[in-house]
């Protein structure tokens, strides 16, 4: 009885799924663009070193990622190139705020990579911003170009003449487990990071979906630096904003230096997001997602 009951409540999730998809897509088609043409989605990349990326490229599986035609990469040049690893390349940069010198395999190529697996009908643009050892001090919001939210801004904002900005990628929080007051303020800086992107933006229900930091490698454990680690993690499970999702990391194997997700690990955390966000998208209805050319 109790595995009939199961398998009919995973059906009638799969139904509403199905219908939900369907109304979301038949929703983006009559935003006023050609039923034909591909809706390209948005999405920023903001956070700290393991969104920039720390994997290793010669780990990458070949032709990765999958569906590159359908995947672009606004690059740090300020222009559109197809998606390849590493997606935060400093080549070119314009935003010398945002520059990470050391950019490697990072979510997003994967996430988009799985994103247009679930929504067949759209394309996905990327917009990496984030830089390494970065605390959400530095992320406070301020409409300066030269600051890490500001950049964000100018970025989302060049980016959109090719697509609709549909969601933003947070992964930050090992700078700030040093300190107990920046771990307590966490959740207050998150809550105002989040307002003021749906607010300059134009989106008052933009979906966000963020990283809690995972495990921290024993040799860590002792240092200075991460000592309120665990309290982090826990103030980060009590966030609770309307369309924000938390994802996991803790059981992502870290590379050698024990903070930075492996190659593998970045990618299967994409497809973790990816999820989070098409159940962000779908929860939106047919109004959560616009179009645009690719």
């Amino acid at each position: 009885m109790r595995l009939l009951s199961r398998k009919r409540l995973v059906s009638r999730r799969l139904l509403f799924c199905l219908v939900l998809s369907a109304a979301l897509l038949a929703g983006a088609a009559g935003c006023g663009m050609d039923g034909d043409k591909p809706r390209t989605l948005l999405f920023i990349l903001a956070g700290q070193s393991n969104m920039s990326g720390r994997g290793t490229l010669d780990q990458l599986p070949p032709d990765f990622p999958a569906n590159r035609g359908r995947i672009k990469n606004f690059t740090n040049a300020d222009v559109w190139a197809e998606a390849a690893e590493p997606l935060d390349d400093p080549r070119g940069q314009k935003d010398a705020c945002s520059l990470d010198l050391a950019p490697g395999v990072g979510p997003g190529a994967s996430f988009a990579q799985y994103l247009t697996e679930l929504l067949p009908a759209v394309h996905v643009g990327l917009i990496p911003c984030a830089r390494g050892r970065v605390t959400m001090e530095q992320w406070a919001p301020s409409t300066r170009p030269n600051t890490l939210y500001g950049s964000s801004l100018r970025r989302a904002r060049l980016a959109e003449n090719k697509g609709r900005l549909s969601g933003v990628l947070f992964y930050q929080g090992e700078s700030d487990a040093y300190s107990r007051g920046a771990v307590e303020a966490w959740p207050q800086r998150f809550a105002a990071l989040v307002a003021s992107w749906r607010r300059d933006l134009g989106d008052p229900k933009l979906p966000v979906v963020f990283c809690q930091v995972g495990n921290l490698a024993a040799n860590w454990r002792g240092d200075p630096a991460f000592r309120y680690w665990d309290l982090l993690k826990k103030k980060q499970a009590g966030v609770n904003l309307p369309g924000v999702r938390m994802v996991t990391t803790d059981d992502l194997p870290l590379k050698s230096d024990g903070i930075h997700l492996t190659t593998a690990s970045q990618i299967f955390l994409g497809r973790r997001l990816a999820q989070a966000m098409y159940e962000l998208l779908l929860e939106r209805g047919a109004a959560g997602v616009a179009t645009a050319n690719p």
